[in-house]
């Protein structure tokens, strides 16, 4: 059975993407611009989308949605590419947001914060629950080892460990909610005073402006901050 009958069977329409190849280089432009073309057509209507950091990709045309690195995400807000995600993995380990073992919870939380000053709808992340080693050799048990027998960064492959009763969350995972949470309570803000309001909270005593790269390492920023747009919320409702 071919898939997409199925996808429109059980009306999954809105919720399925499909994806070519993992952050094509430049080297790879021409292949990967025939590997789209070999199913534009058949999957005409579907979002295509792509880790894809290299900016020339986009600025010729041949894919639509790209997901850049948050380490690589510079040209595409320059260029103001419309409804833009972003992504970490492995190789997200200087400057940036990430949620490694070794990095601080801080480090973890504030994506919530670049999320919403930059109006990025999508965010792709592996991994939830990658319990082996690379290229799935074989099994390795989460509570021991943690890097995919030394692929990966520890706490890059999963976010959560196997229990009886299903799941047991990782602090990464739940410090990456507590992000989201403070994403939703500055949009909700916004709705109440305005995104300018909302971002001269985020950046109220700060030095320099909040980037990707540039952003407050301390916990008590982002303690400070949802207390204030806890107090901004409720004087306004």
């Amino acid at each position: 059975m071919h898939l997409l009958p199925v996808i429109e069977k059980y009306k999954l329409q809105d919720y399925c993407y499909f994806h070519i190849s993992d952050e094509p280089r430049q080297e790879h432009l021409e292949n990967y611009k025939a590997a789209v073309a070999n199913v534009e057509e058949v999957l005409e209507g579907y979002p295509i989308i792509d880790a894809l950091s290299n900016y020339d990709f986009y600025k010729n045309k041949i894919v639509k949605r790209p997901i850049p690195a948050n380490n690589h995400i510079e040209p595409f807000l320059e260029n103001k590419v419309p409804h833009l995600w972003t992504y970490y993995c492995c190789s997200q380990y200087k400057e940036v947001s990430n949620r490694f073992f070794a990095m601080p919870s801080a480090r973890n939380r504030i994506i919530g914060v670049q999320l919403y000053k930059y109006n990025i709808v999508g965010f792709l992340h592996w991994g939830y629950n990658f319990w082996n080693a690379q290229f799935s050799a074989f099994s390795i048990n989460p509570f021991q080892v943690t890097d995919c027998d030394r692929a990966f960064p520890s706490g890059d492959p999963f976010l959560v460990y196997p229990g009886k009763e299903g799941p047991i969350p990782s602090i990464r995972l739940l410090v990456f909610h507590e992000a989201l949470q403070d994403l939703r309570a500055m949009q909700y803000l916004e709705t109440l005073k305005g995104k300018e309001f909302v971002i001269q909270l985020i950046e109220e005593g700060l030095s320099e402006e909040i980037t990707f790269k540039q952003y407050p390492k301390e916990t008590q920023y982002l303690l400070k901050l949802r207390e204030k747009i806890n107090k901004g919320i409720m004087k306004n409702i």
